[in-house]
């Protein structure tokens, strides 16, 4: 048995129901008032006693005042709008029904004034409430209209119209809460089809962001209106603003325009003025779509050169694995005997010192050797949603408690608002920490307190969030600024030169991009810009998709 206050039975949502009602209750406003202007200008015509006349003019007093207050209670926010359609149909009903029965007869319109709140009943309201009013309208007209029957004065014709209305009323009641159901049911399956489509759309945007082909969508006055992460690194990182393809490449932009001439003709490399890419443009026409031109893909003419490349250092890094790896056993028993060295009661202390020398190589080796091992370990990114405003949270928290027991001030900047990337979470966090560690190594060198700050900001406009980790470290001159990523160059004794090199390629590895600001003196500004995740059912982006 449902409850008093369970609204599920009623056939329109909430919304729908709030709507229908607020028109409902301007129209029974506006009825009243013309009831009653009919009534006073003698334009309704009232037999019988003065008694009729006057419960006639009461009724149709107390309808407009009713019709006001349930104008003015739509008015209030706390408002239910469920049961004030019940209400205010049943005043409806109500106030019709004995305006029949001081009438006499079903002349007037309110005859139809029935009928229509029946049917609007049924539209609004439970269908065992909605033939409940629409009964009473029924049995109201039949019995006004058998109440005034005289064999002598009246014609079947008033019992005949008032059991025409008696049916209408009836019949409409019922079709009308079967449409109302309807389209309740081909509402709901539109909303789950928008929820489908709006999911569909996410997932082509992962699609195409995560694509290593790039793709540019222009309109058909070469305006870019989507553009993804690998177009905008081609087109050489332009600014949100410049959106036009002529003012970005204009030999990508006269490619186009040929191929509209000569759709059939065959692309011919393109070399892009921003990056100096050379790329081979392919182009496809959406005609159904008014606001696109044309679709643009960007094929690197250079692919098989990088992926020979790649295989070359997949190959390199293998081998270094196994080298790494062999070296490390030795290194191991190199270490141990050290150490048992030193425990020795024999040793002198100028020996002491090249134990010491030796245990400190070691160290070095080893972490040579962990960093090749890592490198030629690494496998494919994973990337997942990852909610950056509270894995940045957490992971600054596990960086406060490792370096608990160093003397080292640590900030984290952390914007609360939602910012969602897709990226891999294991592969971030070990980027994170070596760029960490990186920033504490080298603010150390001075022997002043590590200052070390993490942030978090975000640009909706560009489509990008930036992770910043900031020391205040001598800073990095600008002959080192384009080498601190090449592997194996470090500015450290005890250095391996591979952690920045590892970073980068983990941010690689993830479509982001890893770079410096630096000035001597100044210190070290790393950024890791990541792309939004995001998508809207609703409109069309003019952002990139990056």
């Amino acid at each position: 048995m449902k409850r008093p206050d369970d609204f599920t039975l009623y056939p329109l949502s909430s919304s729908l129901t709030r709507r229908v009602v607020n028109y409902l209750n301007i129209y029974r406003l506006v009825i009243a008032m013309l009831l009653g202007f009919a009534h006073s200008s003698q334009l309704m015509d009232i037999s019988g006693a003065d008694s009729s006349r006057a419960f006639a003019r009461a009724i149709l007093i107390s309808y407009m005042l009713f019709a006001a207050y349930h104008l003015f209670s739509a008015r209030r926010k706390d408002t239910n709008f469920f049961r004030l359609a019940t209400y205010s149909l049943t005043t409806d009903i109500l106030f019709l029904s004995m305006l029949v029965l001081a009438l006499g007869q079903l002349g007037g319109g309110i005859g139809i004034l029935l009928v229509f709140s029946s049917a609007v009943a049924a539209v609004l309201l439970p269908l065992r409430i909605a033939l409940f009013l629409a009964s009473i309208a029924s049995l109201t007209m039949i019995g006004g209209a058998l109440w005034n029957y005289h064999p002598d004065t009246t014609t079947m014709e008033s019992l005949l119209q008032a059991g025409m209305y008696s049916v209408i009323a009836m019949v409409s009641a019922v079709m009308a809460h079967q449409l109302a159901y309807w389209g309740r049911d081909y509402r709901l399956i539109a909303e789950k089809h928008r929820e489908t489509v709006y999911e569909l759309e996410q997932v082509n945007e992962l699609i195409i962001r995560r694509m290593r082909t790039g793709v540019i969508a222009v309109d058909h006055d070469c305006k870019i209106r989507v553009m993804n992460e690998t177009a905008w690194f081609l087109m050489g990182s332009p600014p949100v603003r410049q959106r036009h393809l002529n003012t970005l490449s204009p030999r990508l932009n006269q490619a186009l325009a040929n191929w509209k001439k000569n759709p059939f003709a065959d692309q011919k490399p393109v070399l892009l003025e921003p990056s100096q890419a050379q790329v081979l443009p392919s182009f496809v026409a959406l005609p159904g779509d008014p606001d696109f031109g044309a679709l643009v893909f960007l094929s690197d003419s250079n692919i098989v050169a990088r992926r020979a490349v790649e295989l070359s250092v997949n190959t390199l890094a293998k081998l270094s694995g196994s080298i790494a790896h062999e070296i490390r056993n030795p290194l191991a028993a190199l270490t141990h005997a050290a150490q048992l060295l030193e425990e020795s009661p024999q040793i002198r202390l100028s020996e002491m010192r090249l134990v010491h020398i030796i245990q400190n190589h070691a160290k070095r080796m080893d972490g040579i050797v962990e960093n090749i091992l890592q490198l030629s370990r690494r496998e494919h990114s994973r990337p997942e949603l990852v909610p950056l405003h509270t894995f940045l949270y957490e992971f600054a928290n596990e960086f406060r408690v490792s370096v608990v027991n160093r003397e080292l001030e640590f900030e984290a900047a952390i914007d609360p608002e939602e910012t969602l990337v897709v990226y891999d979470k294991s592969q971030l966090s070990q980027c994170l920490w070596k760029l960490l560690d990186n920033a504490v190594d080298h603010a150390s060198k001075d022997k002043s307190i590590p200052k070390i700050r993490l942030a978090l900001t975000k640009d909706e406009e560009s489509g990008f969030c930036i992770i910043t980790i900031a020391d205040n470290g001598p800073g990095i001159s600008k002959m080192q600024l384009d080498k601190i990523f090449e592997p194996f160059y470090t500015t450290r004794k005890d250095g391996s030169g591979l952690g920045l090199y590892i970073a980068r390629q983990l941010c690689e590895a993830n479509q982001a991009e890893l770079t410096v600001d630096s000035e001597l003196g100044q210190g070290a500004f790393f950024h890791i810009r990541l792309a939004l995740a995001r998508g809207s059912p609703k409109t069309k982006t003019m952002k990139p998709l990056v």
